[in-house]
């Protein structure tokens, strides 16, 4: 029978002290889960549901009671020991547990529903055959909306799944797949696992599948990319092996749970996620049209992060949220080192990339501590999900290294594995483990980089270099930095290797008495990209590094000045175009993929963009389009360089002749040829130029995958068209059965640079009706539509003002207060540029 036909309010966020309390009560033994997906082929409502039953087995407080977590659409039957429950006990998601026995079993049988979000038991229809896929993603709070379960990372359990599906479907997980009978398979994990890294993938995926060092390694995708995925095996198959190897050099532990499957798949929002022995990841790193030596590049980063996290997270496990860093930061920061030395993907290059991701994140207004943030509920950790975690607390990790040294360094961490194999453990544990292998003086340490937030900036001035804490964040920071000083060239004269504290450094050769003069040189501090701060030159050094940085010849020279541009240019302490004159200037020389892209992008998205007066907009811009063009025509044919360079061409060209030249491939320079990708680049800004949306339906109609519906929604909402503009809005701001890729692709089209006029209504309804989304959106989708829909091209006082009034506000959701902190503070930096630079 029915018991209840939903929770009578909205689930609550799990707080810490009911997670501690739950935890010193209870001991999840085992985890049975009966999944029946045969619905999920179905079309209607019967399509839209599955039924769920979780068997738990459970020690207790005898006497006791508790909770457990259960976000289905309907519950069918709840019994606690053999008696059925009350129809009251399921409030808020949870289901109430009392008359607790020392032993106990509880049985929660419900109705769930298939998400079109990303979270949960997700169901994708691929356009391109009309077959369904699901996967199912449990970070952060997520198990419970596709089984009942104690939902916190601190109550680990071996787990095993019972799935019924369609006989020709491919079912994997956590464990290895055991075929029972045709259409009925059983999935079983010893290992004992926290709940968010529960996973199950099943549908009729392309498989490639490997054995490498006693390990079965499974590569599954759509089978609409099947054969994109047989053209790609190879590396995958590589790079997965030669990180295999690393991490057992390196850890002196073998990989611990059985085999290792990575399904790339479709809808998803991170860019992969850790579930112990079936990853998942966004299937568009299957790439169906050409990709590039750094793309590979980055994809092997990925694949190597989370691999780590096979150790780091899931071997053991952070007792609670705001110890996230202890997941991200560590793969983040081996991964990089794993590539780098284990692979032919090289990669500390595009880790100083991803450090401005982590920049942005540490001088907003939201920053937060890379440890012991203290969350107080699941969802507000969930908010310190960014860069921080990732990029700052990765390059926090690499000082740390320096500090210590390799062989203290990876000690602490194998006598840390050593000890919590399997279990929990806090950053103290870590501390512990470091100095039980030589370190000393951590506290201190950790206090300054870690439980401090904000950067320090490294600033240069007359030859002397200084560290400076931030205002609202001191700390007492000691950067093992090199200081180079370059000639009137751009060649390095000489470097030093320098500790860098409370004592500025003062470089002899550029006394002040001499003055910054060319013959003097020029000083870069932090030359190798070594430390986690803001490099700041000063105002006389900017022409000065315009002038050299094409002739710089150290690679990480050049990121650490460009990188020292953007931040500059954010502080309103550095005139955007002067800033785009130091790009344009830097393009043409710029050796290394990863960063030309990267400054192309920061030109076009940032320099053109909101930092750029609208009047100026079209010459920069133009300015921006004739450099790459050169670089298209100068780059051997077939080279990474020529499509790097074309990609960067399409967005800026403002000449529709010239576009539906490349379009029809009668103009296209030798060496390039038209992929689904680079296709719908051309169709899109074509389309954006002339209003021709009769384009975007006649690409679509030859290409009916799921990548083009996105292409199509970002393209439609970029028309230069009331109705247009009107029809994306509504997918924006009110509920819909669109994806949230798609909805995520509507978002980055609707405000164009040049539609103020068309869009300046919507800049007004964007703050009116954001609040709203709430509704209808929870956790990642609301959040992120949220900030890529933020309309930061309306560079104004007046959106400034709407901005800050809505924040000042009550009642928003925490990812959409989020999203509108960092979407302001990004306003509010372009707002003072203008205010000084015009």
């Amino acid at each position: 029978m029915v018991r209840a036909d939903s929770s009578e309010t909205e689930p609550v966020s799990l707080l810490r002290s009911e997670a501690e309390q739950r935890a010193s009560m209870i001991t999840v033994t085992s985890m049975r889960v009966d999944l029946d997906l045969t619905s999920a082929t179905l079309d209607g409502p019967a399509g839209e549901v599955f039924a769920s039953t979780a068997t738990i087995d459970f020690r207790a407080t005898p006497g006791g009671r508790t909770f457990l977590d259960f976000k289905g659409r309907r519950l069918i039957s709840a019994t606690l020991n053999g008696a059925e429950l009350p129809d009251a006990s399921w409030r808020s998601g949870r289901i109430e547990l009392t008359g607790l026995a020392e032993a106990n079993t509880v049985v929660i049988t419900g109705e769930m529903a298939y998400s079109s979000d990303g979270e949960g038991l997700h169901r994708h229809v691929d356009p391109a055959d009309g077959r369904t896929y699901l996967y199912a993603m449990s970070f952060l709070d997520a198990a419970p909306r596709w089984f009942a379960c104690f939902d916190q990372p601190d109550l680990k359990s071996p787990y095993e799944l019972e799935v019924t599906a369609p006989q020709d479907w491919t079912v994997i997980g956590n464990g290895p797949a055991v075929t029972e009978q045709p259409g009925r398979w059983r999935i079983v994990q010893e290992r004992p696992l926290s709940t968010y890294f529960v996973t199950l993938v099943a549908g009729p995926y392309a498989s490639v599948r490997h054995r490498h060092d006693g390990i079965e390694l499974g590569f599954h995708v759509r089978a609409s990319l099947g054969e994109q995925l047989q053209a790609e095996a190879e590396d995958l198959i590589e790079v997965t092996s030669q990180a295999f190897d690393y991490y057992h050099r390196t850890f002196g532990v073998r990989y611990p749970f059985g085999e290792y499957h990575q399904a790339f798949v479709p809808d998803f929002n991170a860019g992969a996620m850790e579930n112990p022995g079936c990853i998942t990841i966004r299937d568009q790193l299957i790439y169906r049209s050409r990709a590039t030596t750094a793309q590979r590049a980055g994809r092997a980063g990925l694949i190597a992060h989370e691999m780590a996290h096979q150790w780091f997270g899931d071997l053991v496990t952070m007792t609670w949220w705001d110890d996230l860093w202890l997941n991200e930061s560590f793969a983040e920061y081996v991964a990089h080192r794993c590539c780098t030395e284990a692979t032919r993907y090289p990669l500390w290059m595009e880790f100083g990339i991803r450090k401005d991701w982590g920049r942005i994140a540490d001088q907003a207004p939201s920053t937060h501590p890379v440890a012991g943030n203290g969350s107080a509920d699941a969802q507000s950790a969930l908010q310190d999900f960014d860069g921080i975690s990732y990029a700052k607390g990765a390059a926090v990790l690499r000082q740390l290294v320096a500090y210590l040294g390799d062989d203290v360094f990876l000690g602490g961490l194998k006598d840390y594995f050593a000890r919590h194999a399997y279990g929990n453990a806090e950053f103290a544990d870590l501390i512990a483990a470091w100095t039980r292998a030589g370190a000393v003086e951590l506290d201190d340490w950790a206090a300054n980089w870690l439980r401090t937030s904000g950067l320090d900036t490294i600033a240069v001035a007359d030859g002397v270099v200084r560290r400076i804490a931030p205002v609202d964040h001191p700390a007492d920071r000691t950067h093992a930095i090199e200081v180079a000083r370059l000639d009137e060239s751009g060649a390095v004269a000489d470097r030093t290797r320098i500790q860098l504290a409370g004592e500025p450094y003062w470089d002899r050769s550029l006394s002040p008495s001499k003055g910054p003069s060319p013959s003097n040189g020029l000083i870069v501090p932090d030359a190798a990209d070594e430390t986690w701060a803001k490099i700041a030159f000063d105002a006389g050094d900017w022409p000065r590094l315009t002038a050299v940085i094409g002739r710089i010849s150290d690679p990480a020279i050049r990121l650490v000045v460009v990188n020292a541009a953007r931040d500059a240019v954010r502080d309103a302490a550095l005139d955007p175009a002067e800033a785009l004159r130091l790009i344009l200037a830097a393009l043409p020389a710029e050796t290394e993929d990863v960063v030309w892209e990267a400054m192309a992008r920061f030109a076009r998205t940032e320099l053109t963009g909101p930092y750029c007066p609208r009047a100026e907009r079209a010459g920069r811009t133009a300015e921006l389009h004739r450099v790459t063009l050169a670089a298209m025509a100068g780059a051997a044919a077939g080279s990474d360089r020529q499509l790097l360079a074309f990609r960067a061409a399409i967005p800026t060209a403002a000449d529709p002749e010239l576009l539906r030249g490349w379009l029809a491939g009668s103009t296209l320079p030798a060496g390039l040829e038209l992929d689904p990708d680079l296709n719908w680049a051309l169709v899109s800004r074509l389309s954006e130029l002339t209003g021709d949306a009769a384009l975007i339906e006649q690409r679509l109609a030859s290409d009916r995958s799921a990548l083009a519906e996105q292409h199509a929604a970002r393209a439609r909402a970029a028309l230069p068209d009331a109705a247009a503009k009107a029809s994306a809005w509504e997918l924006l701001m009110r509920p819909s059965t669109a994806s949230a890729y798609q909805v995520y692709a509507t978002a980055e089209g609707f405000f164009r640079p040049d539609q103020d006029e068309l869009a300046a209504d919507y800049v007004r309804r964007y703050f009116a009706e954001v609040g709203a989304t709430a509704g209808f959106r929870t956790g990642w989708a609301l959040g992120r539509t949220a900030e890529l829909a933020y309309p930061y091209l309306a560079v104004s006082e007046e959106t400034l003002a709407l901005a800050e009034q809505t924040l000042a506000g009550n009642g928003l959701a925490d990812p959409l207060r989020r999203a509108l902190i960092d979407g302001t503070d990004r306003l509010r930096r372009a707002v003072a540029a203008r205010r000084r630079f015009g």
